[in-house]
C-alpha cells in the first residue's frame, strides 16, 4: 500500500535521523544517568528536546510547561533548557516570537534576540501574551531590527494564532493515535478537532475501529491515501499500523508531498521577510518526553519534531513551534446528568460550560477525584471536543465505586467542578431476563416485536446483539435498544430492545449485551413457536354430569400445558393427529345452571402468563341419556340368539327409552370405535335404509339397516343434542353372521361308531362348530362345507350324529365361540323314495331365547 509504506519509511527515516541528528557528536557507553532513551517522532526527525516552561511571580511556584498554561501575564518568566541526551551538543540559537493581546500602541509583534541554544535561558514578560512561539536555529538566527515593521501586522498575527491551532491540533491527534490505550472517542475527537482546522467537514462514525476513523479522514483530506487498508491481517502490519496512522497526521501537517500543508506557506514567507532574512521556516510540532526516573528534573519535557530535509543554498533552517495563550479565568465547570461511570474504565461524561471556558479547557490539569472524606486520586481527563465531554479514565486509577468530587489546577490555582460523579462497578447481568410478558410475545417469524430485559442495571449498556444458541455457524446480529433515562444516566433496571423474529426459527437465543468493558454478557431468551390455535370453541359441558368428554380441534394443540377455568377441572389428554386434536375430560364443580360462560386460561408451554379464552366454557342443559331398548328380532329366524345379540345384514328395529332428548337431537349410529363409519339421523328422518320417529317425549323408534355393517360389530348408538352435549354411547345389539339351514336330510351311511352322517343344506355353513339333540352332548362339526354348483352362496355340509331321541327332536347347534348350544327350529327331513316327491317340511319350533 502506498501510505503504509510511505507511513513506515518515515517512521524508520526517524529514527535514523535521530541516531545521526548533526547536534549529536557522541552517544559513548559513559553517558550521564540522566541521559532519556531516543527521540522518535511519526514523521519527519527529532529536532532537539527541550524544558519551555513559565514561572510565575512567586518563585516558590513549580514552573508549568508553556503549552499547558492558561495565562501568561506580566511578571511570568518563559525559562528555556535544553535537554541533552548523552554527548549531545546543541548547535544554533532559540527565540522567542511573542504577540501581546494589547496592542494599540505597542508592538503588535515583539521577537525576543536569539540566544545560544545549548545554555539555559529566561525571558522576562512584561506584558500579557495571547501567542508564544519558540524558534530554533541549529546554524543560528539573523534577526532583523523588526520594531518599526512588525508593529501593525495583523496578517501576520493571525497567520500565527492559525499555525498555533494547527500545532496544537495535530498534537492531540498524533498524541492520540501513538497511545495504543485510546479510547475510539478520544481518537474521533481529535480526528474531527484536526480536521475542522483544515476547513475540512467529514462525519465520522465515533463507534467504529480507530484505524478506520482516521482513514475516513486522511482520504478526505488526501485521495492518494484511498488505497490505505487499516484493517490489515498480518501481525506484522498491525504492529506498524499505530505508528502509521501518526505519520500520516505529521505528514499532512508539514506538508509532506503525499500531504496537506498546515504551517501556512505566507506565514512562513512573511515572518522570514520581516523578522530572519535568509531562513527557511520548517513547521515543528512536540511530542511530550517521558520523565526520565534517574533524572534530578520532575517535570516531562517536550520533543521537537520537523522535516530534516537538506536547505537550499546560503539559507539557513529555522523551526517554529506555536502555542496560543488562551488568558482566560478559571472555567465555571458544571458536570452533566450522564456522570455515572464504570469502575476501571474510560468514560465520557458530559459538561456545561461557557463556549470561551470549553474552548481552553484542555489547559486545566492534575485533575483528581476527592471521596466524602476529602481523600483525592490522581486521574486522566481527557477533552473530548466533539462531544463536548471530558473523558475520565480510571484505567491506571484505583478508585473504588462511590460518589466523587472532580477537580484539577487552572495553572497555579486548583478549582471544583459543580456536580458529582459516580463512579459504578462493573455490569453483572447474571439475572437479567426477559419481563415475562415480553417472553410471551417473542414469537418466532412475527416481525419486529419491542420485549423487555429486567432484574439487572443496563444503565452502561452501549450494544446489544442476538445469536442463536448452539450453533457454531451462527453471526451475531445487531438489536436496536433504548434506556429509559440513557446511557450512563444512573441505575436502570430495565432496557427496552426490539427483536426482529421474521427470520427467527423457534428455539433457544442469547442476547449479548456490551458496555465499556467491551465484554459482552449473554442473556438467554427463546424465540417461541406460534401459539396453539382451537378452532372449534367453546367447550360444551351439560349440567349435573360428573365427568364428560370434550375433543379440542386446531393447531399446535400440543403445545398446552393445562387449561383453567372457574367452577370446572379441565384434564388434557395427549394430543394426537399431528398436534390437531386432543381429548379433554371436563369435571364440573359448580352448580352453574345452562347458558352460563366462563373463560378458560390456557397454559402454553415455556410462557408465563396464560393466553385469556373469553366465553370457551359454555354450561348446557343436562345430557341426554339412552337408559334402555328392546330389540324386535326377525319373524321366524330357525336359531335362538342370545341377549342383545342381532343378525348381520338384517334391520335392527328397537325402542328406545332415553331422556333429555330435543328437537335438534340427531341420533349417531356406529360400530363401537369406529368413528369413520358413523351415521347420523335426525330424530324424525326417515328413508328407506333407516327412520328414527319420537312415539314420546321418552321414547324413540329405531329402523336400521344393518347390511352397511360387518359381522361382529357391537353397534351403539349416541344422542347428540348438537351444542347441548351427547349421551354416552349405548350398546344396542352385537351383530352375528348366523348360518342358514335349509334342511337337515340323515343319509344311509353310518360311521364306525354308530353316528349317521347327515347332510345341512344352506348357506353361512362355515359358522357351526359343532352339533347335537340338546345342550349336553356336542358332536364336532369336522367337516367344510362344500358350495353347490350354479346356485350361488348355497352350500351343503356333512355331520355326523347319533340317531335323535324321536323323529319330532330339534337339532342344536354351536357357533364358533360358543359355549352354549343353541336351540333351532330344524328337524330331520325324513329320506325320500325313489322317484317320489318329498311332502315332508320342516316343522318350527316355538321361538325363544336361551
Amino acid at each position: 500500500m502506498v501510505f503504509r509504506s510511505a507511513g513506515l519509511l518515515l517512521l524508520v527515516s526517524s529514527i535514523l535521523l535521530a541516531q545521526s541528528s548533526a547536534t549529536v557528536t557522541d552517544q559513548s557507553s559513559d553517558a550521564p544517568d540522566e541521559t532519556p532513551p531516543p527521540a522518535v517522532c511519526p514523521a519527519g526527525g527529532p529536532i532537539g528536546a527541550i524544558h519551555l516552561t513559565v514561572r510565575p511571580p512567586q518563585s516558590t511556584e513549580t514552573p508549568l510547561p508553556v503549552d499547558k498554561i492558561a495565562n501568561l501575564s506580566e511578571g511570568d518568566s518563559i525559562l528555556y533548557s535544553p535537554l541533552i541526551r548523552g554527548r549531545e551538543v546543541r548547535h544554533g540559537e532559540v527565540a522567542l516570537v511573542l504577540v501581546p493581546v494589547k496592542h494599540d500602541s505597542g508592538d503588535a509583534i515583539l521577537v525576543t534576540d536569539p540566544k545560544p541554544a545549548d545554555k539555559p535561558q529566561e525571558w522576562k514578560v512584561d506584558q500579557t501574551m495571547s501567542i508564544a512561539a519558540f524558534v530554533y536555529g541549529p546554524s543560528g538566527l539573523s534577526k532583523k531590527k523588526v520594531k518599526n515593521f512588525l508593529s501593525q501586522d495583523e496578517l501576520l498575527i493571525a497567520q500565527l494564532a492559525d499555525y498555533a491551532e494547527k500545532t496544537s491540533q495535530t498534537e492531540a491527534l498524533v498524541a492520540a493515535l501513538q497511545d495504543a490505550n485510546s479510547s475510539a472517542d478520544s481518537v474521533n475527537a481529535a480526528l474531527n478537532g484536526f480536521a475542522a482546522q483544515y476547513g475540512v467537514t467529514v462525519p465520522i462514525d465515533r463507534t467504529a475501529p480507530v484505524a478506520v476513523q482516521a482513514q475516513t479522514l486522511f482520504t478526505t483530506m488526501n485521495p492518494q491515501l484511498a488505497t490505505y487498508d487499516p484493517l490489515v491481517p498480518s501481525s506484522s502490519a498491525r504492529v506498524a499500523q499505530t505508528a502509521s496512522l501518526a505519520a500520516a497526521a505529521a505528514s499532512l501537517f508539514f506538508g509532506n508531498p503525499i500531504g496537506l500543508a498546515a504551517g501556512g506557506t505566507a506565514m512562513v514567507l512573511d515572518l522570514r521577510s520581516i523578522a530572519f532574512p535568509g531562513t527557511q521556516f520548517r513547521s515543528a510540532f512536540a511530542q511530550p518526553e517521558p520523565v526520565n526516573p534517574r533524572s534530578s528534573k520532575s517535570e516531562a519535557g517536550l520533543n521537537l519534531c520537523g522535516q530534516r530535509t537538506p536547505a537550499p543554498p546560503h539559507t539557513r533552517v529555522a523551526y517554529i513551534w506555536a502555542n496560543r495563550i488562551p488568558n482566560a479565568e478559571i472555567p465555571k465547570l458544571q458536570i452533566g446528568s450522564a456522570h455515572f461511570i464504570l469502575e476501571g474504565q474510560k468514560t465520557p461524561v458530559p459538561v456545561d460550560l461557557t463556549e470561551k471556558d470549553w474552548k481552553y479547557l484542555d489547559r486545566a490539569r492534575e485533575w483528581s477525584l476527592a471521596d466524602e472524606n476529602g481523600k483525592a486520586t490522581t486521574i486522566k481527563v481527557l477533552k473530548l471536543a466533539n462531544q463536548k465531554s471530558i473523558e475520565i479514565d480510571l484505567t491506571k486509577a484505583k478508585v473504588a465505586p462511590g460518589d466523587y468530587h472532580l477537580s484539577a489546577y487552572w495553572d497555579w490555582k486548583r478549582f471544583d467542578a459543580n456536580g458529582t460523579i459516580s463512579v459504578r462497578p462493573e455490569s453483572n447481568l447474571r439475572d437479567a431476563r426477559l419481563e415475562a410478558s415480553s417472553q410471551d410475545r417473542l414469537l418466532a417469524h412475527s416481525g419486529k416485536i419491542a420485549v423487555t430485559l429486567e432484574d439487572a442495571d443496563f444503565e452502561f449498556t452501549n450494544k446489544v446483539e442476538i445469536k442463536k444458541s448452539n450453533d457454531e455457524f451462527a453471526k451475531p446480529e445487531p438489536v436496536p435498544f433504548l434506556l429509559p433515562k440513557g446511557l450512563r444516566q444512573g441505575p436502570q433496571q430495565h432496557m427496552d430492545i426490539q427483536i426482529d423474529s421474521a427470520n427467527l426459527d423457534p428455539g433457544n437465543y442469547q442476547l449479548l449485551v456490551s458496555d465499556a468493558t467491551g465484554k459482552p454478557q449473554s442473556v438467554p431468551i427463546k424465540v417461541l413457536p406460534s401459539p396453539p390455535e382451537i378452532s372449534n370453541l367453546p367447550i360444551l359441558a351439560n349440567e349435573g354430569a360428573t365427568s364428560q368428554h370434550f375433543v379440542l380441534k386446531g393447531q399446535h394443540l400440543g403445545l398446552l400445558a393445562r387449561l383453567e377455568a372457574t367452577g370446572a377441572k379441565l384434564t388434557l389428554d395427549p394430543a394426537w393427529g399431528n398436534d390437531t386434536e386432543r381429548d379433554l375430560t371436563v369435571q364440573l364443580t359448580s352448580g352453574a345452571k345452562p347458558g352460563s360462560r366462563f373463560a378458560v386460561s390456557a397454559y402454553v408451554k415455556d410462557r408465563t402468563e396464560p393466553v385469556m379464552l373469553p366465553d370457551a366454557l359454555k354450561i348446557t342443559g343436562p345430557l341426554p341419556l339412552i337408559a334402555s331398548s328392546r330389540l324386535s328380532l326377525p319373524d321366524n329366524f330357525p336359531i335362538y340368539l342370545n341377549a342383545n345379540e342381532f343378525p348381520a345384514g338384517s334391520t335392527l328395529t328397537a325402542v328406545l327409552d332415553v331422556k333429555n332428548v330435543g328437537p335438534r337431537s340427531l341420533l349417531r349410529i356406529s360400530c363401537e370405535g369406529d368413528t369413520q363409519g358413523e351415521t347420523d339421523i335426525a330424530v324424525g328422518e326417515q328413508s328407506d335404509k333407516w327412520s328414527v320417529q319420537q312415539l314420546s317425549p321418552d321414547q324413540l323408534f329405531l329402523s336400521f339397516d344393518t347390511s352397511k355393517l360387518p359381522a361382529g360389530c357391537l353397534v351403539q348408538a349416541v344422542i347428540d343434542n348438537r351444542s347441548g352435549g351427547r349421551s354416552e354411547p349405548y350398546a344396542l345389539a352385537h351383530l352375528i353372521r348366523f348360518p342358514k339351514i335349509e334342511q337337515l336330510a340323515p343319509t344311509t351311511e353310518v360311521t364306525q361308531d354308530g353316528r349317521r352322517i347327515y347332510q345341512l343344506t344352506g348357506s353361512n355353513l362355515e359358522m357351526l362348530e359343532r352339533a347335537g339333540w340338546d345342550q349336553l352332548s356336542s358332536y364336532d362339526v369336522t367337516g367344510l362345507p362344500a358350495p353347490i354348483a350354479g346356485e350361488g352362496q348355497r352350500q351343503s355340509l356333512r355331520i355326523s350324529l347319533p340317531d335323535p331321541p324321536t323323529p319330532a327332536s330339534n337339532l342344536y347347534v354351536w357357533l364358533r365361540g360358543d359355549r352354549l348350544g343353541r336351540g333351532t327350529n330344524v328337524t330331520i327331513t325324513p329320506l325320500t323314495p325313489p322317484n317320489v316327491p318329498a311332502t315332508t317340511t320342516p316343522t318350527a319350533a316355538p321361538q325363544g331365547k336361551l
